[in-house]
């Protein structure tokens, strides 16, 4: 071998080296950046619970045997990220968090065990995912920089996608939940996109997702018809609990509220009032009961003694079943006042609100656009990424 030839493999091993330095030390930075903010480590460590370990892992295994171990790691990354902008959403607004769960193929979920209160509130907590999205690519980025390896090309191209197809106006997904704090009309524009999107890919999920989309279209229209109605229909429910929590000392008063109570036969607030009051009869079923009466120091005889027990049993009964009756009526008109207020939070969203998440949406769409259409560009510089492509 000539010295030519020696020197130049020499050098080709040298830069080699200086570049799987470069790697490591862009990767301990991101290391270090992320142990200097701890309040952010423990917080993904809370995020963490056993059961997103369990589905991570087992969706980790998934993509790993489809499209290798290292795009794996990348993907369960992108996801998992994108779910902790939700999770931290959800934290900043006080709303409990149910585990987020890993679905292979499919994605990953964090699971609110409360509902937000308003419309703007949801597109809060569903922007962040993107928001949170956009900073997972800067990695790929900063790592392609330094390796010009074609893996993290792969991995900001797909990120940049994933997020954008969530972006999509319409139905579960973000960008749906997002334009519901500006204008509700934009899910028809989104339903269209969905539409194309599926004739262009046959992707069984977004099938699912159109279906699932259109289902609950139809549902807020429905309701949003009906919307005034509703709140009369629950208002005089309210009116109805107060009077039955004024009167609950008397049954005759308190059976005689509950009979009063009429609306429309089609009312669902009525049909609920009235399967509660045919429960309550069939545990109390002394339909004329009265309150007994007991005097202090009053002699009574054996029969009037055994009447007077066999009353105080029969009201005993009905103080159980009117405190049961009284507390899913509660429990029921709660709920229904907080999803009467969640949908007409779609009409009183402030202007504010609307035109910042307006600005946002837009924001993230044309940074990922950017991003997607910049990294598609430099893949057609690396040829041996179409493997990631073609499986």
């Amino acid at each position: 071998m000539s010295r030519g030839a020696t020197l130049k493999k020499e050098k080709l091993k040298k830069e080699k080296q200086n570049k799987n330095k470069g790697t490591w030390g862009v990767i301990g930075g991101i290391v270090l950046l992320g142990l200097g903010k701890m309040k952010w480590l423990l917080a993904i460590l809370k995020f963490a619970k056993l059961s997103t370990l369990i589905s991570m892992i087992l969706s980790l295994g998934a993509y790993g045997l489809v499209y290798g171990w290292k795009f794996g790691f990348a993907l369960i990354y992108l996801l998992l990220v994108h779910e902790l902008g939700h999770y931290v959403a959800c934290k900043m607004r006080r709303l409990p968090v149910k585990p987020t769960l890993f679905i292979p193929f499919i994605g990953a979920a964090v699971r609110m065990e409360k509902m937000p209160k308003s419309a703007a509130e949801m597109a809060f907590i569903a922007y962040m995912g993107p928001v949170f999205g956009v900073l997972s690519l800067v990695p790929p980025i900063l790592l392609y920089l330094t390796t010009a390896s074609s893996l993290w090309l792969v991995v900001l191209s797909f990120g940049a996608l994933i997020n954008l197809f969530n972006l999509i106006p319409f139905g579960g997904l973000d960008g749906g939940k997002i334009v519901g704090g500006i204008n509700t009309k934009l899910w028809f524009l989104g339903l269209i996109l969905i539409i194309v999107f599926v004739i262009y890919t046959h992707s069984v999920l977004a099938t699912i997702i159109a279906i699932l989309g259109v289902i609950h279209l139809w549902y807020f229209h429905k309701k949003s018809k009906t919307l005034d109605k509703d709140k009369q229909e629950v208002t005089a429910a309210r009116t109805l609990y107060h009077r039955l929590q004024e009167v609950k000392e008397e049954p005759y008063l308190f059976r005689e509220a509950i009979r009063d109570f009429n609306l429309e036969k089609d009312s669902l607030v009525q049909l609920e009032v009235e399967q509660l009051y045919e429960e309550f009869r069939g545990t109390a079923p002394n339909v004329n009961l009265r309150k007994p009466v007991v005097i202090e120091g009053e002699q009574l005889d054996e029969f009037a003694q055994a009447r007077l027990q066999e009353e105080l049993e029969d009201y005993a009964l009905y103080q159980k079943a009117s405190e049961n009756f009284l507390q899913q009526l509660e429990k029921y008109l709660t709920q229904e006042e907080i999803d009467l207020q969640y949908a007409e939070s779609y009409r009183t969203t402030s202007t504010k609100s609307r035109v910042i998440t307006f600005i946002i949406y837009i924001a993230l769409i044309i940074v990922l656009s950017v991003c997607l259409d910049v990294s598609k560009e430099l893949l057609h510089m690396h040829p041996e990424a179409r493997e990631f492509f073609n499986r």
